[in-house]
């Protein structure tokens, strides 16, 4: 068993007192109540690790739950709003105590005392009530932790929760997916069932997101599980089919009321905070799974013994021994109908014992019976309520109770068959006194053969009148007949009032009707055990198919659950599928208009490029021709100027010449050529 508690752990396991509570509001129920401490852990310096102590208090409510259950544990890093949030799972803001240091008593696991009730609607159509227990662990990050603490925490709330809910920081780290980590590398901790129907629910809140909402945080949150840890993301996929990441982002309050935040008003909070807040409790109720043992629901003795195991089986090693979850369901299941067997025949021996003395002993067997079955009834609502595992244990249990029923029903038996007998002699007594002893007395002698046989037939009316009719009033008679009715016949022929021929054959004629009420008596008692058995057959035989109907409701509401669940990842990828087509003929058709633009701008920078280009060509060509000409112009210039020198130079000489000759002599000019 887990460990005892010392008296010094008594008060660290008192209840907290709450008060009228601080409501959330919205359409989140306000639940009464208060937090209680369900185990915790103590280190051990000398041993070189800690040990888990349970409650007994809080083990003895949750062995009062008579429902199905449905167990909710908020796991997640310290100082991170997670308390915070499980008391908002109650509608309420205060509750669990908020920031709790790891000191003292705050270590471990608190549950809030009473577990409610929730009515909800299965996808069958069918409502069921079931019982939700919430639990608060310490931070799992905290410095000062002892490791194999965090490690064997972490590991017990994933066995005991139906939905485990992980509080990490909005932007994932590589300590948060660690942890993930951890979760999907159970094969070092837990030897788990072939289904792996004991895995949670998995909700992963990501609190304080700042960041723009991405389209899917479940995506989101794979992603980048996958970035750091591909053997982690793998493994969320395999062991958890569905699974739900809600982002939350900031409060929106000022530092010194998120310190207070159990004081706070729903008000003063962001309202996309309130919001988002809201749709996670509303969609975590929604899908709030049970807790089951294969296809049987698990109720409150069933998880206190569970609960109990494991603690035991971590307590038993430094760090996490292999905890077997088929091994511990069995021990449960054992564990269960040795109690669920115990309670009801304790239950049908005390209605067996009340109904019997208000009529009293004797009475005839069909009230014996009549009561029998009231009393067997009553047990088996207890025992069928109560027992769990697969059908073939339960066939075991069930004949074991029936063994066991069948022993206090057999002393009940003896006891009316006593009784009978007694009785039906002190009758047969009294009648065979008044009507034929009296008749063999010396003072009262019978006269003649009919006054005896007269008075014999007045004994048997007497006695048939007053006896209670049983197989027991056969006997008596069958008795009186072979010893009673002898003894007589024979006094009689004695003193010759009757004669030996007539009294052999009214002995004859008796022992005759002893034997048939004999056989009487047998068949009676026969007929009856006959009857008896075919009403237990048919009442274990219904409520053997009740409780198998029960399960197999079970096991298609599971079945419904997985193919609700594979269906929804189905359609959840279809859609993101769909998104990225879309995404990326979208994508597609903006990388053609990026291209076409940037064409069109490589096009235009071309265009502007040749035209500048060729703006300076003509420039620059503008320029040499002008040079160009500007030589040629300086050639021809000189070219002129030395014809016009050359021209005069020419005119010079003509006119010397022409100074020289004599008047009246004719000259003949050139005409002068200009180039």
């Amino acid at each position: 068993m887990a460990t005892i508690l010392q008296e010094s752990d008594v008060n660290c396991f008192q209840k907290k007192k709450v008060s009228i509570g601080s409501r959330f509001g919205r359409e989140i129920e306000f639940r009464e109540g208060s937090p209680v401490q369900l185990l915790k852990y103590t280190e051990d310096l000398k041993d070189g690790f800690g040990k888990i102590a349970l409650n007994p208090d809080a083990l003895d409510i949750l062995r009062t739950i008579r429902e199905p259950l449905a167990i909710i544990s908020v796991v997640g890093s310290y100082r991170r709003g997670k308390s915070w949030f499980a008391n908002v799972l109650h509608g309420r803001h205060d509750g669990f105590d908020l920031g709790a240091k790891v000191e003292g008593c705050t270590r471990g696991i608190y549950m809030w005392s009473p577990p409610f009730k929730l009515t909800s609607k299965q996808s069958d159509g069918k409502t069921v009530q079931k019982r939700v227990i919430v639990l608060d662990s310490e931070g799992i990050d905290d410095p000062k932790q002892d490791q194999n603490w965090a490690t064997k925490l972490f590991i017990l709330c994933l066995a005991l929760s139906s939905t485990f809910i992980y509080n990490i920081n909005g932007i994932v780290g590589r300590d948060d997916i660690g942890k993930l980590y951890l979760m999907t590398d159970l094969s070092k901790f837990i030897q788990e069932p072939e289904d792996c129907d004991f895995l949670p629910r998995l909700v992963i809140l990501l609190r304080d997101f700042t960041l723009e909402s991405p389209d899917s945080f479940k995506d989101y949150f794979l992603e980048k599980l996958n970035n750091v840890n591909p053997d982690a993301a793998q493994g969320i996929r395999k062991f958890f089919i569905d699974f739900d990441v809600f982002g939350l982002p900031h409060p929106g309050c000022k530092r010194k009321m998120l310190q207070h935040m159990e004081s706070a008003d729903t008000d003063d909070l962001d309202e996309e905070f309130v919001e988002e807040v809201e749709n996670a409790v509303k969609s975590i109720y929604s899908q709030l799974p049970l807790k089951y043992i294969g296809s049987s629901t698990m109720k409150g003795t069933a998880f206190v013994k569970f609960l109990q195991d494991v603690v035991e089986r971590m307590n038993k090693s430094e760090t996490s021994s292999l905890l077997s979850i088929p091994s511990e369901y069995d021990s449960v299941i054992q564990f269960v109908a040795q109690e669920a067997t115990k309670e009801a025949t304790v239950i049908y021996k005390e209605k067996m014992d009340l109904l019997v003395n208000e009529e009293e002993l004797p009475m005839l067997w069909e009230e014996l019976e009549e009561i029998h079955n009231e009393s067997i009834s009553e047990a088996n609502k207890l025992f069928y309520e109560r027992i769990i595992g697969s059908p073939t244990q339960m066939e075991s249990y069930i004949e074991q109770l029936n063994e066991k029923i069948s022993i206090i029903k057999k002393e009940f038996t003896i006891r009316n068959s006593e009784e009978l007998m007694t009785y039906n002699e002190n009758i047969a007594k009294n009648s065979w006194a008044r009507y034929v002893k009296i008749g063999l007395t010396q003072e009262t002698l019978f006269e003649t053969t009919e006054e005896f046989q007269e008075a014999l037939k007045k004994f048997e009316l007497a006695y048939e009148k007053s006896m209670m009719k049983s197989p027991e009033a056969a006997k008596i008679i069958a008795s009186y007949k072979q010893n009673q009715y002898p003894t007589a016949i024979d006094y009689m022929n004695q003193l010759g009032r009757m004669n030996a021929e007539l009294a052999k054959a009214m002995r004859d004629k008796e022992e005759v009707e002893r034997l048939q009420l004999e056989s009487l008596a047998r068949e009676e008692e026969f007929r009856m055990e006959i009857e008896a058995q075919k009403r237990q057959r048919e009442e274990t035989e219904r409520n053997f198919r009740e409780k198998m109907e029960e399960l197999q409701t079970n096991m298609e509401q599971q079945k419904r659950s997985h193919e609700e669940m594979r269906q929804r990842y189905i359609e959840e990828r279809q859609r993101a599928e769909e998104e990225m087509r879309r995404l990326n003929e979208e994508e597609k058709k903006e990388l053609i208009r990026q291209q076409e633009i940037k064409f069109e701008q490589m096009q235009r920078t071309i265009e502007e490029e040749n035209r500048r280009r060729t703006e300076e060509l003509i420039k620059q060509l503008s320029e040499e021709n002008n040079k160009a000409l500007d030589k040629q112009n300086k050639f021809y210039q000189k070219q002129l100027q030395d014809q016009i020198a050359a021209n005069q130079r020419q005119y010079a000489e003509m006119l010397q010449v022409m100074r020289s000759r004599p008047s009246g002599g004719e000259v003949k000019v050139e005409p002068c050529r200009i180039f």
